[in-house]
């Protein structure tokens, strides 16, 4: 997604999962959350139930989804539902030039799901490289592995997990 329409529907999702939370809290959904309760006691071991809230962006150039939200209740053993949460931190990309922002766990380029860029440095759905067609835009000092953590061009190596980010990947802004 390109970054300004990122910027522009940011704020909306953060809204849209602020009213999913609350909604998760309130006892409007006691009966649902009974229910869930339910099935995983009568499941018992080794399962776990959900129930899933997502808002995906559907392109239809690249013919794929990308989700912005994910959260939702989860249970097992019969014990009472919490809420969950699976989305992807987003990241700033450099592709081919055009910035892009998408979470981490996707690729820039096509959508497709792309994780552990540095271990893996190829989309397995389209074939673009991080650091060739794809890199990182690092225009803060967040860690783009565990968000907490400080890099910096001078010292790329995480003052919280110690990741060392990788100049061939990285483009700082």
């Amino acid at each position: 997604m390109e970054r300004h329409e990122f910027e522009q529907v940011d704020p909306l999702v953060d809204d849209i999962a602020e009213i999913v939370s609350e909604l998760i809290d309130s006892d409007t959904l006691a009966d649902l959350k009974n229910k869930l309760s339910e099935i995983s006691r009568i499941l018992g071991e080794p399962y776990s139930v959900s129930l899933d809230f997502n808002l995906q962006v559907f392109d239809s150039d690249r013919e794929k989804s990308m989700p912005l939200l994910q959260t939702g209740l989860g249970t097992s053993n019969g014990a009472p539902p919490y809420q969950c949460w699976s989305d992807s931190s987003p990241h700033r990309y450099v592709v081919n030039g055009q910035l892009s922002i998408v979470p981490h766990d996707h690729c820039p380029a096509c959508w497709g799901h792309w994780d552990f860029k540095d271990r893996f440095p190829t989309c397995p759905e389209c074939g673009v490289r991080l650091g060739d067609q794809v890199k990182w835009l690092l225009d803060n000092d967040s860690c783009p592995n565990c968000d907490e953590g400080t890099v910096s061009p001078s010292n790329p190596t995480c003052t919280k997990c110690g990741y060392s980010v990788n100049p061939a990947y990285t483009v700082w802004g």
